[in-house]
């Protein structure tokens, strides 16, 4: 003769209080292990401007502005040489 298992209410109980709570610590766990390879989050350059002559990328604080006629052009250090007028 054998005896049929069976739950009672406290364990069916304890089994759904404690379900979501390891399928989360799973999920955490998972995501954890995928995520730990990646590099360091790195900050995005600031606003950058293009040399009017040679077209060379720069950071503002590298770039001379040059006004000409309420329009302000970029130029880089080695362009900047011969422009006249230096807007302020």
């Amino acid at each position: 003769m054998t005896t049929a298992v069976t739950l009672s209410g406290a364990h069916l109980g304890l089994f759904m209080a404690l379900a979501p709570l390891t399928l989360g610590l799973i999920i955490y766990v998972v995501a954890y292990m995928a995520k730990r390879g990646e590099g360091s989050i790195v900050p995005p350059l600031g606003q950058t401007f293009a040399c009017a002559k040679c077209g060379k990328r720069n950071v503002r604080e590298h770039m001379v502005p040059a006004n000409f006629e309420g329009a302000v052009a970029w130029y880089c250090d080695i362009c900047a040489v011969g422009t006249t007028s230096r807007a302020s």
